[in-house]
């Protein structure tokens, strides 16, 4: 009897292809974001999630790249969308590495949310 073991998403429990680290579902970031199979970078995951649902807009304003740009390529799309840690102090921890605390927002909306939360600034410099 084969034991396949879990995906490496944290928060995924299916079973992973054999020679993969993910399962099949998270097998398909490569059309939509390189850099999620990362190990460093989970949330990225996230984004790969919400695509391969069709969830590819704005969390905070609405923007849709698909809608917009019709013509590009899927990660010129993707690209224009950040995964944002809606508590930024839990980033890197299992707990902060979750979908519950991640939103998909548009570059914009991004760096206004990073500038009004001051997540941009170190931890040890926060007040």
């Amino acid at each position: 009897m084969e034991i396949r073991e879990k995906c490496r998403v944290t928060w995924c429990n299916n079973s992973r292809k054999i020679r993969s680290t993910v399962c099949e579902l998270h097998s398909q970031y490569k059309h939509i974001c390189g850099a999620a199979i990362r190990l460093d970078r989970p949330h990225l995951m996230y984004k790969v999630e919400k695509w391969l649902k069709g969830e590819h807009q704005c969390e905070s304003c609405g923007f849709d790249p698909v809608t917009a740009y019709p013509t590009l390529h899927t990660k010129a799309q993707s690209s224009m969308l950040d995964v944002d840690h809606i508590n930024s102090d839990t980033k890197r921890t299992l707990e902060g590495e979750q979908p519950d605390n991640y939103q998909l927002n548009c570059k914009h909306c991004h760096i206004v949310k990073s500038h009004l939360e001051g997540d941009y600034v170190a931890k040890k410099y926060r007040k």
